[in-house]
């Protein structure tokens, strides 16, 4: 099959880290994937698998709507027959380029975190209008996969779907260990007591405050946490420590490639986040084997834990819920085979055969 992808880019974030973990599997069955991105490559991007072709239209701004032009034109030259797309202001995009292309791809849209709240959140009236324009373009889609029921149930909601045009395949977020000890972080190794690890965009969504406030009343004491990401809320995060009086037991090392050694060698593993779609970062964990507390956030991590079977679940915002359930798994830790064994139900390969049955019955309808 030949396969296009349309979204913003690859620099770290959920759907970039899909795509990424997604092109490995894709290329080595035999399928021709072409990355159709709106921004401009940057430092820190996912890497690919070799064989992937990759368009960069570097628009100023990343627009969805001001490439569309572009995209159409390029569905037209590359005869493609999946045009996959990710989040609603590029899923729109996706769907009106192709109409405008004249070919016979078919759109398969994905949905990566609650559409509702990032619409709640998002500033004047033309953003609010193009990410409710969904309820008009999702309805041309040939097919929509949501990444956790729940979200599938948030989506038919906000674009007015019927809730069985909507297939779950969870993100292909656990892959493999690697031997990457000496790349932890050296808080987890140098003995000095207890480390939980956080990660995510030093943003609203993920909640850190939440995080640092419960460092602050957690009872065990030296207790320290690596978070790791960046955002524009990081000076607003070492002023809250600060004031807390944890400063000296966060640490933000900014973002890395890499963070599942430094999860692994903690052992412990903390989201805070008010909303996801899904949470790779959950799984990443379990793939480490580390013992979780999660926040029970729409839309994804009540099924990554089976609704509490391996990690903790607290409220939204509930900083002495989350306190509790931090000092309980420091004193009994979940098994890390057990961990393990439940990442492996979101394996690249599992997903990647959805998505392959997927694409085969949008081409044969």
């Amino acid at each position: 099959m030949k396969i296009a992808f349309f979204y913003e880019g690859l620099r770290p974030g959920g759907v970039e880290h899909m795509i990424a973990n997604l092109s490995h599997a894709l290329i080595a069955r035999g399928h021709e994937l072409t990355l159709i991105l709106a921004g401009a490559p940057g430092p820190n991007d996912y890497p690919v698998a070799p064989g992937v072709t990759i368009h960069w239209l570097r628009h100023p701004a990343n627009s969805a709507r001001g490439t569309i032009p572009a995209l159409a034109r390029l569905l037209r030259a590359g005869r493609y027959d999946i045009v996959l797309s990710a989040m609603p202001q590029f899923n729109n995009a996706a769907v009106i380029a192709r109409l405008l292309s004249g070919t016979r791809a078919r759109n398969v849209l994905t949905e990566r975190t609650n559409p509702q709240a990032d619409h709640a959140r998002l500033a004047g009236w033309k953003q609010k209008a193009w990410h409710k324009a969904a309820i008009f373009t999702y309805r041309r889609a040939d097919a929509i996969v949501a990444v956790s029921h729940g979200l599938a149930d948030s989506l038919a909601r906000f674009a007015r779907l019927e809730r069985e045009r909507i297939d779950v395949i969870y993100n292909p977020a656990h892959r493999p260990p690697v031997d990457g000890a000496t790349a932890a972080h050296p808080w987890t190794r140098d003995g000095a007591g207890p480390v939980i690890v956080a990660a995510g965009r030093l943003v609203e969504q993920k909640d850190f405050a939440t995080l640092l406030r419960a460092l602050a009343l957690s009872g065990q004491r030296g207790l320290r946490a690596v978070i790791f990401g960046d955002g524009p809320l990081r000076a607003e995060l070492e002023a809250l420590a600060a004031t807390l009086g944890v400063a000296g037991r966060v640490a933000l090392p900014g973002f890395v490639l890499d963070i599942t050694p430094s999860i692994a060698a903690a052992g412990f593993f903390v989201l805070s986040s008010a909303w996801e779609g899904f949470g790779n970062v959950l799984v990443e964990a379990l793939g480490a084997g580390a013992s979780i507390v999660t926040t029970d956030c729409p839309d994804g991590p009540r099924e990554i834990v089976a609704g509490g079977r391996f990690g903790a679940l607290v409220p939204v915002g509930d900083v002495a819920a989350m306190a509790q359930a931090i000092d309980a798994m420091l004193r009994a830790p979940a098994p890390r085979d057990r961990q393990i064994a439940r990442a492996r139900d979101f394996s690249v390969e599992t997903a990647c055969d959805r998505y392959e049955a997927v694409f085969r019955r949008v081409l044969d309808a």
